[in-house]
């Protein structure tokens, strides 16, 4: 699987401590998938106590493109 992910992303991902295999894994198997307003998908995982979500969209070439990376609690 190729993930190129924008600079907004990968900034989210420093700041929400988000590893590269988290979002790998997020994108691979997603446990939601939401159809975002501009065409873009959000993948949504959980690990543990905490929920992932990926905003990407899918390319020609059937590699990803993420634009940014939200962590938050999972309620509960």
């Amino acid at each position: 699987m190729r993930i190129t992910s924008a600079r907004h992303a990968k900034q989210r991902m420093i700041q929400r401590k988000v590893g590269d295999d988290q979002v790998t894994e997020t994108l691979a198997s997603p446990d939601e998938l939401i159809s975002g307003e501009s065409g873009e998908e959000i993948a949504v995982k959980r690990f543990g106590g905490r929920e992932v979500r990926i905003v990407y969209r899918e390319t020609a070439d059937g590699s990803y493109l993420s634009y940014t990376v939200m962590k938050s609690r999972v309620p509960g």
